[in-house]
């Protein structure tokens, strides 16, 4: 099993992948929106195509010993936004590589809470880890039913899987 280190998020480190931003810091997202005050309009445009409305989801993600990958997706048409609510959390990414995803190609990032993730279509994903707490809950925006029109799904093997440290 490979093991990935989780880095902080950084710009460069990120791009690829997609974008983000601390909801939490006033001077960033004013920096990002027509509005310099208070209401911070547009800071982050999510592409979710035209078939359905987006949805809100949420992720009840539970602290694990180990933070193992072994599931693996992917979203042809649509971008995927996530917010860690009351816990920071890792999340894993990379890309697509051929006909079949591999863990060698993956990056895990470190999410503080109330930092809003945006990752963009085809771009490799799963389920995110808890970093310190028992418990997290994870905003995920998607079009409605996406887990069953748009997801290009994989498990993993035990000897596919990978392991993610801190």
């Amino acid at each position: 099993m490979i093991t990935i280190k989780a880095k902080p998020l950084t710009r460069d480190a990120f791009d690829k992948y997609g974008t983000y931003i601390n909801l939490l810091d006033n001077e960033a997202l004013a920096s990002r929106s027509i509005s310099p005050a208070n209401f911070f309009a547009d800071v982050v445009p999510l592409d979710f195509g035209r078939t359905t409305l987006p949805t809100i989801s949420v992720c009840h993600v539970k602290q694990q010993e180990k933070k193992v990958i072994r599931f693996l997706e992917a979203h042809q048409f649509t971008c995927e936004g996530l917010l860690p609510l009351d816990a920071d959390i890792i999340i894993f990414v990379g890309t697509p590589m051929g006909k079949k995803f591999d863990v060698k190609n993956l990056e895990a990032f470190y999410v503080p809470k109330g930092t809003f993730v945006k990752l963009n279509p085809l771009i490799v994903h799963g389920t995110q880890f808890v970093v310190d707490q028992a418990e997290a809950h994870v905003v995920c925006m998607l079009p409605g039913r996406t887990f069953k029109n748009d997801m290009i799904a994989q498990p993993l093997e035990e000897e596919e899987a990978a392991a993610i440290v801190w």
